[in-house]
Parts: C-alpha cells; sequence; structure tokens
C-alpha cells in the first residue's frame, strides 16, 4: 500500500481563517446566568453549537449559524423553569443570551449577558 504525501494542507478549511471557527478568539466557553443557568458553546467550522443547563440538568441544546443566528431553549429541573433566547453575533463575534428563570415561591428573573468568541 502506497501511501500519498500532500505537501499543501489538504484540511486547511476546517478551522481556517474563512471558517467562524478560524476568525474568533475561543472555540470552547461557558457562562453563568442569574446564578442557576449555564450556557456552553463550542465554535466547530461554521456553526455554534450550544448546551443549557438549569440547576446542572441539560434542558437542551441547538446549533447556531449565520444562517440560523437565533434559538430559544425552555425547560425545568429540581422545580425551576426557564427559558433562554441565544443570538449569534458577527461584529465582534459573540453570543448574546437573554433567559428568564422561574422558581417556586420566590418568583421569576430575567437578564442578559453576552459570552464574546
Amino acid at each position: 500500500m502506497a501511501v500519498k504525501i500532500h505537501k499543501e494542507d489538504v484540511l486547511a478549511h476546517i478551522n481556517g481563517p474563512e471558517t467562524l471557527a478560524g476568525q474568533v478568539a475561543t472555540t470552547d466557553a461557558c457562562i453563568s446566568l442569574l446564578g442557576m443557568l449555564k450556557v456552553c458553546a463550542n465554535v466547530q467550522g461554521d456553526s455554534v453549537k450550544v448546551t443549557v443547563y438549569l440547576a446542572g440538568v441539560e434542558i437542551g441544546s441547538g446549533t447556531l449559524s449565520l444562517t440560523h443566528p437565533s434559538i430559544t431553549i425552555g425547560g425545568g429541573a429540581a422545580g425551576f423553569k426557564a427559558e433562554v433566547t441565544i443570538t449569534l453575533e458577527t461584529s465582534p463575534w459573540a453570543i448574546e443570551i437573554c433567559g428568564k428563570v422561574c422558581a417556586p415561591f420566590v418568583g421569576c428573573k430575567s437578564g442578559c449577558t453576552k459570552l464574546n468568541l
């Protein structure tokens, strides 16, 4: 079996400078919001996979891209309920996270934050 040797980078399209992952400062990060919510983002190629945790329990995930820049994830865990809208921003690269958490007997809190990529 012969091995073919390439002098050029045949995988340059993976996380190259023309991809989203090649333009951001970080490709894997998490941020907390309202004490009970945690949103983690993982940039791969031209998309951002986001996962939402409520009280340490995963309540949902989705993928953001330039053609689908916003998602809303909701769910409940440990007696808490939450809904989070996550939007990909392009200048500078960031995701905006706006959420609302409701707890029994305490009520609801809402807020927004940004995770720079």
